[in-house]
């Protein structure tokens, strides 16, 4: 199973916060891989910029990558698909999690239980 991270389970996972249950650290342990999006920085850069997080985006990937964490892209397929959705969803950022996890066939490890309506494969990290 290929596994991405939205913004939220991402620090968690790098925190080994406790708001990550047992099914999310058993799916993270078994998944083929761990994916962040690189959409997730981004937005992690937007909070930091206005003090909303204490961690620089910049050493949130560098612990992502030394956890073996895989950057995910932005692709054009996956803007487009995000810009298609119909569901109405305000939060840019999960609508491009939701697209890359579709485009990329990975379940999402995510605190956003609407996007499974949308038929991502969620997992929510409880």
């Amino acid at each position: 199973m290929n596994l991405l991270l939205d913004t939220h389970c991402l620090l968690w996972a790098l925190t080994d916060a406790p708001q990550l249950g047992p099914p999310a650290r058993r799916a993270l342990a078994a998944a083929d891989s761990v994916w962040f999006s690189e959409a997730s920085i981004w937005e992690l850069g937007l909070k930091w910029r206005k003090g909303k997080i204490a961690l620089q985006p910049r050493r949130i990937v560098e612990q992502a990558l030394r956890d073996r964490f895989r950057p995910m892209p932005v692709t054009l397929e996956a803007i487009l698909l995000s810009s298609e959705l119909r569901h109405k969803h305000g939060d840019p950022f999960d609508r491009m999690l939701y697209a890359q996890a579709q485009a990329s066939d990975c379940r999402l490890l995510s605190i956003d239980r609407t996007l499974a309506e949308f038929g991502a494969r969620v997992l929510t990290p409880k």
